[in-house]
């Protein structure tokens, strides 16, 4: 008998040992990822830390344009198309800041910029037009606008390099307005006037080795263009792009407004809360695109809600949806429900670019290309209103909690019976 107890003594003393074994080994498996996942850890924040990121400087859009700017370049050149040669980079500095890249709108101008060889270079650039407006060619009579520009901006993210980016929107930019300005692409012209046409490429450069025609890319350089497939096939669509869009843009913001007619606003008593009904900000543009809701002051803690009830947590509403608000009963039984809200409209993101021109003053007698910058806004319009509930019989919660506990405890009295009573059978067969 002790024989039997002792062998399952030691079989008890094998399963917890077993059991603790395992239980060792799976903390330290545990310890083991712990450690692991902290050298993870400690390797990339070093990686964060002693790796700097090159600092990009994609054109894309500004958030606001300044009123000037001086002009800065690299005194390294690229020809990524044939002999077609550009700076590395050309750019704006307005104080500290590094602006976008800028781009060259005549190329028979002089290109001017601070270089680190030579700072005293750097041109003084100030705001012109918008290139939505008209621009005079010359003594011709003619004019052109250039809302192209716009698109081709939008869209100078290409092939993630900057510099490479830069010099296809660059010739982008030139095609685009020698085609705006009315040039074919097949003609070369020593003025704005469309009768100087001529396919020679003589006198495509002058003594001093600079682009001498008034189109900024000669026909031939088009064809090199065109034939390139590397980095000409995106050229190519930026213009076209820039031709099948240049009407899609507003010619201004138009008016921004956002109103709720506070007149058609109900008010509901649902379970435990009072509601509104649905409400939906209008406004007479068109291009509205979402709006907010700020709770400046309310009686209770009221909630944001969409159509199907469910709370806002990011407070950005499509145009087209409306919104409701709640609070709880019980906040509000004492007075009738306020509440001081602000909405605030946003509308289609407005794109524009403008025209730098170069100040004479700054460079005497040194004739420059005028200069292009693009800018991105998004228009808001708040309004404010005072909401206020009518009289509402508010039922006592009271009450009614204590008619739910009531109902409650019937339930588990109930269910303790049944219990009870099922399980008797079972008892009296033992008996």
């Amino acid at each position: 008998m002790s024989s039997k107890m002792n062998q399952r003594g030691q079989i008890k003393k094998s399963k917890e040992k077993r059991s603790q074994d395992k239980l060792e080994k799976a903390m330290n498996d545990v310890k083991k990822i712990g450690i692991i996942s902290c050298c993870l850890i400690v390797v990339l924040l070093a990686v964060g830390i002693f790796i700097n990121p090159k600092e990009s400087y994609a054109a894309g859009f500004l958030g606001q344009l300044p009123d000037s700017f001086y002009s800065g370049m690299t005194t390294e050149s690229q020809h990524l198309i044939s002999d077609i040669s550009l700076p590395l980079e050309f750019y704006g500095t307005s104080g500290n800041d590094r602006l976008s890249y800028i781009y060259c709108m005549d190329h028979r101008l002089g290109m001017m910029g601070a270089t680190a060889e030579d700072p005293s270079l750097a041109h003084l650039y100030e705001k012109g037009s918008s290139v939505k407006s008209s621009f005079s060619l010359g003594s011709t009579g003619r004019s052109a606008t250039y809302n192209g520009l716009i698109y081709i901006l939008q869209n100078d993210t290409i092939t993630g390099n900057g510099a490479t980016d830069y010099y296809i929107t660059q010739l982008a930019v030139w095609w685009y307005l020698d085609r705006a300005n009315g040039f074919d692409d097949n003609f070369n012209y020593t003025s704005y006037d469309l009768g100087t046409a001529t396919t020679s490429e003589d006198g495509k450069y002058n003594n001093y080795g600079d682009y001498a025609f008034y189109n900024n890319l000669s026909a031939a350089d088009k064809d090199k263009i065109a034939a390139d497939s590397t980095y000409g096939q995106h050229v190519v669509r930026l213009v076209e792009g820039a031709i099948a869009n240049q009407n899609n843009y507003n010619d201004s913001l138009g008016s921004q407004d956002i109103t709720i007619d506070t007149a058609n606003i109900t008010y509901t008593v649902n379970n435990d809360y009072l509601e509104t009904s649905v409400i939906r900000p209008i406004s007479s543009n068109s291009t509205l695109e979402s709006y907010s809701v700020q709770i400046n002051n309310a009686v209770g803690n009221v909630e944001i809600l969409d159509e199907n009830n469910n709370p806002i947590s990011t407070n950005n509403i499509s145009a087209n949806q409306g919104f409701k608000l709640r609070v709880p009963l019980s906040e509000v039984e004492s007075e009738n429900f306020k509440a001081d809200i602000t909405v605030v409209g946003y509308f289609s993101n407005f794109y524009d670019a403008y025209v730098y021109n170069p100040n004479p003053s700054d460079h005497s007698g040194v004739q420059l290309q005028r200069a292009l910058l693009g800018l991105i806004e998004r228009p808001s319009a708040p309004t404010t209103i005072n909401l206020e509930a009518p009289a509402i019989p508010v039922p006592d919660t009271n009450s009614t909690s204590y008619l739910l506990y009531g109902v409650g405890a019937l339930i588990i009295i109930a269910g303790i019976v049944l219990i009870v009573v099922a399980r008797r059978p079972d008892n009296a067969k033992k008996k």
